[in-house]
């Protein structure tokens, strides 16, 4: 409950005022073709939701228009994922359940995703990857630490990793997943992104966000949320309704500026304000629902059937989703140049 109260009035708060553009043509989307890098450029706009809102003291055009710092260098700092959650722990209609470490292996493998596309595709940013940040004083003063459930250097899943479950089974009711080495900073059980990201000015560790930039020169910074789910084929036991088998995958992903880069922002506009808060430039989100096969005779419940049906299609689609996201703040940032 008290999650749920605290989510609402963050999206009450943010709601109000938000340009929304593209992202309105996810239907022209297949997860069987293998597009180039231009054709998902093309796609990005289409498939691609971005939020932009005027923060409570000036104008988000005059704050990153002419004779403002052009944004540059930037670096994720934040990086959540949220698959398959069982928060009660115990197995649904869904057939196929994730360990606590299989989940911290995928978000490490997503994660790795987005810094190796940023590299490729960005390459007129200067982009810092979360190993630097790892390193630095200023990043351990704040969240807390994540909990390696790992527990062994290894990137790969196996099948002690995903596999099928009957229903009414015991799983993990682990559910927000941080990359080892990285800070957690949700609070009270709700995401850091649902309270730093999206369209809206925020305090959620905003000394955070302003500390680090401070130390590695970073002009924004990047947060992401990832949100994987999918359903096998059964009967819903309250409307009848035959529900068929899916995956879907949710990209939510905003640029911060930290609240002192704001402040000077807001003083070459003659603005005399210092709101002590982290400004939003843009948020990006996806989803994208594609069809699969997981049910199967009880012969071909294997990790084979699952890498083939379930994690394949899903990480190539996260993929597509992650490089469009990038293409369009690439697009965005520089016209702040």
């Amino acid at each position: 409950m008290l999650r749920f109260l605290s989510c609402f009035l963050v999206l009450s708060s943010c709601s109000m005022g938000v340009i929304r553009t593209g992202g309105d043509e996810v239907f022209l989307y297949d997860s069987k073709i293998n597009y180039s890098l231009d054709e998902l450029h093309e796609l990005s706009s289409k498939i691609i939701s971005t939020n932009k809102k005027d923060p409570q003291f000036g104008k988000l055009d005059e704050l990153f228009g002419k004779g403002q710092n052009s944004i540059k260098r930037v670096g994720i700092v934040v990086f959540e994922s949220e698959i398959q959650p069982t928060r009660d722990g115990l197995s649904k209609f869904d057939k196929v359940y994730l360990s606590a470490a299989g989940k911290q292996i995928i978000t490490e493998n997503f994660l790795r995703l987005w810094e190796q596309s940023f590299k490729v595709l960005a390459t007129d940013f200067d982009f810092v990857p979360m190993s630097k940040f790892k390193k630095s004083k200023t990043f351990s003063l704040y969240g807390s630490e994540v909990e390696d459930v790992i527990l062994s250097k290894r990137s790969i899943l196996a099948p002690d990793d995903i596999f099928y479950l009957p229903h009414g089974k015991n799983t993990t009711t682990t559910t927000i997943l941080n990359p080892r080495g990285m800070r957690d900073l949700s609070l009270l059980l709700v995401p850091a992104y649902e309270l730093m990201g999206g369209p809206k000015w925020s305090e959620h560790q905003k000394q955070f966000i302003n500390d680090l930039s401070k130390e590695f020169q970073l002009d924004a910074v990047i947060v992401v949320m990832s949100s994987i789910s999918w359903t096998a084929a059964h009967l819903d036991k309250h409307s009848g309704e035959n529900i068929g088998e899916e995956i879907k995958v949710k990209l939510q992903s905003s640029v911060l500026l930290p609240f002192t880069n704001y402040e000077e922002r807001l003083s070459k506009l003659n603005l005399k304000h210092n709101p002590r808060t982290t400004l939003c430039f843009r948020s990006y989100d996806s989803e994208v629902r594609i069809p699969f096969q997981i049910s199967q005779p009880i012969e071909f419940e294997n990790f084979d059937t699952i890498e083939k049906e379930l994690l394949n299609p899903m990480f190539k689609t996260y993929k597509d989703l992650t490089q469009m996201t990038i293409f369009k703040q690439i697009d965005d940032l520089k016209k702040t140049w």
